[in-house]
């Protein structure tokens, strides 16, 4: 069992819109890993996008899926820095939406290495009330999908 505590307020649904900005670059083929799971919605949108996920109301610190899977997810903001050191922890490709002023955190510097980060051309409104800043997809060892550009635009 994890001893990572999040605040609650700080668990967003990821909305449709964030979904198909990121799966864009991802091959329908490919199995999905949402270790976030709030409160489930994101594998019925995933589901509806045509990809194959595994979406488990567990702790993400408390496992690992198989390789197969590419990690996508919105984590808890409050714990972002933890997530961050499994990720490379565990060396699985990532993209984890995440607040645009994470990658201005001295902790994320150890992390730019191979990063890639997708920029949305607007903030995203989420399922409940937004939150008060912009987010962007944080992409690491995904340029076999995504192109070996580090910022993307959309």
């Amino acid at each position: 069992m994890s001893t990572i505590k999040y605040i609650k307020a700080d668990n967003y649904n990821t909305p449709e819109g964030a979904w198909r900005d990121i799966l864009q670059f991802i091959p329908l083929d490919k199995k999905l890993w949402l270790p976030f799971y709030n409160d489930g919605t994101a594998k019925c949108i995933i589901s509806k996008l045509g990809y194959e996920s595994i979406h488990y109301n567990k702790d993400f610190f408390s496992y690992v899926a198989d390789n197969e899977y590419l990690l996508i997810d919105n984590p808890p903001y409050s714990i972002k820095d933890s997530v961050l050191e499994k990720c490379f922890k565990i060396s699985r490709p990532f993209c984890l939406l995440l607040p645009l002023d994470t990658i201005e955190r001295k902790y994320f510097k150890k992390y730019t290495k191979g990063l890639q980060i997708i920029i949305p051309d607007s903030r995203y409104k989420m399922s409940k009330s937004s939150p008060p800043f912009k987010s962007v997809w944080c992409c690491w060892g995904m340029s076999q999908y995504i192109g070996n550009e580090q910022l993307i635009f959309l």
